[in-house]
């Protein structure tokens, strides 16, 4: 059940929470300074679902500056679940979470990459409001989530 999940951008404090996804999703994923010095920095972000102290889905990337007055981008490197939690909305809830924090933050939008054979994927950020882009000639899609109303 969503509801009982926690859904939020984690700090330094959660360092702990980080370094157990190296355990959780992949061995080589999370290097324990690296981990915190990414979360030291403000312009970074680890967006994460957390169920008993453990997180089961996340989103991490890079928020970018911009010389006009539109507000930032955040970029997202990686969208993920645990396998076992997967299909259950997590990644809906992660990506929508993620909408309203840039809303209150003043970031514009925020973009990500993946393949059109992840059909998954696809799937998902589309269902999230994700506008997608492709050139055609390779198996390389980028989907934008605008969140003002300024373009």
């Amino acid at each position: 059940m969503i509801q009982n999940y926690n859904f939020r951008k984690l700090t330094l404090s959660d360092l702990d929470l980080v370094l157990q996804m190296e355990r959780d999703f992949r061995s080589g994923f999370v290097v324990e300074e690296n981990a915190r010095q990414f979360l030291l920095n403000p312009n970074n972000w680890i967006f994460a679902c957390i169920e008993d102290k453990r997180v089961i889905g996340f989103a991490y990337g890079y928020e970018l500056n911009r010389l006009d007055n539109k507000g930032n981008m955040l970029y997202i490197h990686e969208v993920g679940v645990l396998l076992e939690y997967q299909r259950q909305g997590i990644g809906l809830q992660i990506l929508t979470s993620i909408k309203n924090l840039c809303k209150l933050t003043g970031i514009c939008r925020f973009f990500l990459f993946t393949q059109k054979l992840n059909s998954a994927a696809c799937l998902l950020y589309e269902k999230a409001g994700g506008e997608k882009t492709s050139d055609g000639q390779d198996d390389d899609v980028t989907y934008f989530f605008n969140i003002s109303e300024k373009r």
